[in-house]
C-alpha cells in the first residue's frame, strides 16, 4: 500500500515538473517571438533612442529624444510631482513628501507578470536638470539614481535621461534586458506624446 502511494506521489511530481518545464518553454518561445517582432518591425517614434544594459546586478539606461515643446513647459510638467502619472503609465501615484523626497508607486507589466513597487528619491533640482537618488530603505531597489537633462534645441526640447537601478526583487530570466529595453522604449514613446500634448495645451 505504501509503495503504491509513494509511486503515485512520484508520478505526480514528475508530471508537475514536466508541466512546469513546458510552461517555461512556451514562455521562452513567446518572448523570443516578441523579440523577433521588435527586431524586424518599425516602432512609432523613431526619434526615441534607448539603450539598456545589465552588468553586476545593475540595469543602466540611456534615453534621448526631442520634444516639440519649449524646455520651460516640459520642466514644469516634470516638476509637477503629484501629476507625473499624466504622462507615464508606469507611475500609478506620485507624491512629494514633507521632507522633499519624491515617492513613486510603480506598476510594470511584462507579458502577464506585473510588478507593483515603490521608489523613493532624494531630489536635486537645477534650472534644466532633475536628479533623483534612490533611498533603499524606502524603496524596492537596493541602489539607483536617475537624471533628466533638458536642452533648448531650435525652440524644441532635447531630453537626455540616464539611470542605474538594482532591484531587490527577483526578475524571471525570460524577461531579460531586451524585453526591458522594448518596454522602456514603448513607454518612452507614450510619455513623449503625452508630454508634448500637455505642454502645448498648457502654454
Amino acid at each position: 500500500m505504501k509503495s503504491h502511494r509513494a509511486f503515485f506521489v512520484l508520478k505526480q511530481l514528475i508530471i508537475s515538473n514536466i508541466l512546469i518545464s513546458v510552461m517555461f518553454r512556451l514562455l521562452a518561445c513567446f518572448a523570443f517571438s516578441l523579440l523577433a517582432f521588435v527586431a524586424t518591425s518599425s516602432i512609432a517614434g523613431d526619434n526615441v533612442s534607448v539603450d539598456v544594459s545589465y552588468a553586476n546586478e545593475i540595469y543602466s539606461t540611456k534615453l534621448s529624444t526631442t520634444l516639440n515643446a519649449k524646455p520651460d513647459a516640459i520642466y514644469r510638467l516634470l516638476t509637477s510631482y503629484d501629476e507625473l502619472n499624466l504622462f507615464s503609465r508606469l507611475i500609478q501615484k506620485s507624491k512629494l513628501l514633507p521632507n522633499g523626497h519624491l515617492q513613486l508607486h510603480l506598476k510594470v507589466c511584462f507579458i502577464f507578470i506585473c510588478f507593483d513597487k515603490q521608489q523613493t528619491l532624494k531630489l536635486t533640482i537645477s534650472k534644466r536638470s532633475i536628479t533623483g537618488e534612490i533611498i533603499p530603505e524606502y524603496s524596492d531597489f537596493t541602489y539607483g539614481w536617475l537624471k533628466w537633462t533638458l536642452t533648448n534645441h531650435n525652440n524644441a526640447t532635447l531630453i537626455n535621461f540616464d539611470s542605474e537601478i538594482t532591484p531587490n526583487f527577483w526578475i524571471p530570466p525570460f524577461i531579460g534586458t531586451l524585453l526591458i529595453q522594448y518596454k522602456l522604449k514603448n513607454e518612452a514613446e507614450y510619455s513623449v506624446l503625452q508630454l508634448e500634448k500637455l505642454a502645448n495645451n498648457r502654454q
